[in-house]
């Protein structure tokens, strides 16, 4: 009996990972505040808290959102590449922001902890965290945004080598339309797609020309594994619809409009 990799034991470890790595959290930051400030009650403190725990949760489940797509395979290579940055960047913005407002939570240490302070947040504090952030984060936001301009050339040019294409020639349209008697016959048939019929063609001497893409039922448009339009349309006599479509390859087409 075959096992599947991941199914309902393998997405149930997933859930209990969540959990924990959320319960790891909020430990941690509840350990950490609590021995160096004693309590978190003050308001600095219980955001820095909520900052501390929120994004080290998403920074720890950051390696389960990557799993999950590769193991659903919805991203191709530069999507991959692309979701990384994206992923690592924002998770050095929110570690840049939490050491900002811990760094400063303990250099206002005093103010933030005084008996009998009035409510609210210290204005010398929030404006610093924030200053400081910024400060730490332009480098990083350069670097992403040149680190996903550098993925985006790079993708460019990969997409534009690996890319099979579909050959082209020009052939005047004069040059490429069909009897009135075969157009027809191709205008009966049921259409392939919107505005076009893939058809059999069969010349005169018996010749036959499988696979001709026909546009609005009269213009001969693409060939299909043919290297040349080498005949002309007077000489075709029939049209048949494809009863069986081949394999399909973009590179066998013959495109005669000369558009790419």
């Amino acid at each position: 009996m075959s096992k599947d990799a991941f199914g309902f034991r393998f997405w149930l470890s997933w859930i209990l990972l969540f959990v924990l790595s959320f319960l790891f959290a909020v430990l941690f930051w509840t350990g950490l505040m609590t021995r160096v400030f004693k309590d978190i009650r003050a308001s600095e403190l219980v955001m820095t808290w909520a900052l501390g725990v929120f994004g080290s949760w998403f920074v720890l489940l950051t390696p389960f959102m990557r799993k999950k797509e590769r193991i659903w395979k919805r991203l191709n290579t530069d999507q991959e590449r692309a979701t990384d940055a994206w992923l690592g960047g924002l998770s050095i913005f929110l570690g840049s922001l939490m050491l900002s407002a811990l760094f400063w939570c303990f250099w206002f240490k005093t103010e933030i902890l005084q008996e009998g302070r009035l409510p609210g947040i210290h204005g010398s504090w929030l404006k610093n965290v924030f200053t400081t952030w910024l400060l730490l984060a332009c480098p990083f936001l350069i670097y992403l945004y040149k680190s996903a301009d550098r993925i985006f050339r790079e993708a460019v040019i990969r997409q534009g080598q690996d890319r099979v294409r579909f050959k082209s020639i020009f052939v005047e349209k004069t040059s490429r339309i069909l009897p009135e008697k075969v157009a027809l016959k191709i205008q009966s048939l049921p259409e392939t797609l919107q505005g076009g019929h893939v058809v059999d063609l069969t010349l005169k001497n018996g010749t036959k020309i499988s696979n001709a893409f026909i546009f609005q039922s009269r213009e001969i448009l693409g060939l299909y594994q043919r290297e040349a339009f080498d005949f002309e349309p007077t000489e075709v006599a029939d049209a048949e619809a494809v009863s069986v479509f081949p394999a399909y390859e973009e590179s066998a087409w013959l495109r005669l409009d000369g558009r790419i």
